[in-house]
C-alpha cells in the first residue's frame, strides 16, 4: 500500500503524461452527462477542450461542478473540481499553446467554435485497487494532503 505522498506522487505523474480523461458535468436537474476528452494538466489546474455549443459546455455554465477520471480500478486517479474559467480558444493563444504541446493537436486547427475550461481541483482520489480504497485522498478542499 502507497503512502498519501506517494500517492499524490503518482496521481501527479499520471496527470502530467496522461491526457485522455473522463470528464462527467450535470446540468442544474442533476441530470448527468460525461464524456472523454483531452485535457492538460498545467500544475494547478486541468485545462480541457470541447466544442461551445455541446452539453459539456452547457452543463459546465449552469453547474460549474465537474468529476474527472483517469486510469482503470487498478489505477485509478479521480477528481472533484470547478470550472473557474472558459474562454474561446481563438482568444486565447497562451492556453492553445500549452494544451497543444502537452496533448498533441491544437483545438484551432479543427474547427469553429471550440473553447477551454479552466478545472480546477477540490479533492483528489488516487488509488490502486480496492486495497488502496482506505485512504485514497490526496488532496482535500483544494489543499494537497502531502
Amino acid at each position: 500500500m502507497r503512502d498519501t505522498a506517494t500517492r499524490k506522487a503518482d496521481a501527479l505523474a499520471a496527470l502530467e503524461k496522461q491526457h485522455d480523461i473522463w470528464l462527467a458535468t450535470a446540468d442544474v436537474a442533476g441530470r448527468p452527462h460525461i464524456i472523454a476528452v483531452s485535457a492538460w494538466w498545467d500544475g494547478t489546474d486541468l485545462v480541457v477542450a470541447t466544442r461551445g455549443a455541446s452539453k459539456t459546455a452547457r452543463n459546465l455554465a449552469m453547474n460549474p461542478s465537474a468529476k474527472v477520471a483517469r486510469g482503470a480500478p487498478s489505477d485509478a486517479v479521480v477528481i472533484d473540481a470547478q470550472m473557474i474559467d472558459s474562454r474561446a480558444v481563438e482568444d486565447s493563444a497562451d492556453l492553445a499553446g500549452g494544451f497543444a504541446a502537452a496533448v498533441g493537436w491544437d483545438p484551432r486547427e479543427v474547427g469553429e467554435g471550440w473553447m477551454f475550461f479552466r478545472l480546477r481541483p477540490v479533492r483528489i482520489q488516487a488509488f490502486r485497487g480496492y486495497d488502496e480504497i482506505g485512504g485514497r485522498d490526496v488532496m482535500v478542499r483544494s489543499r494537497w494532503l502531502a
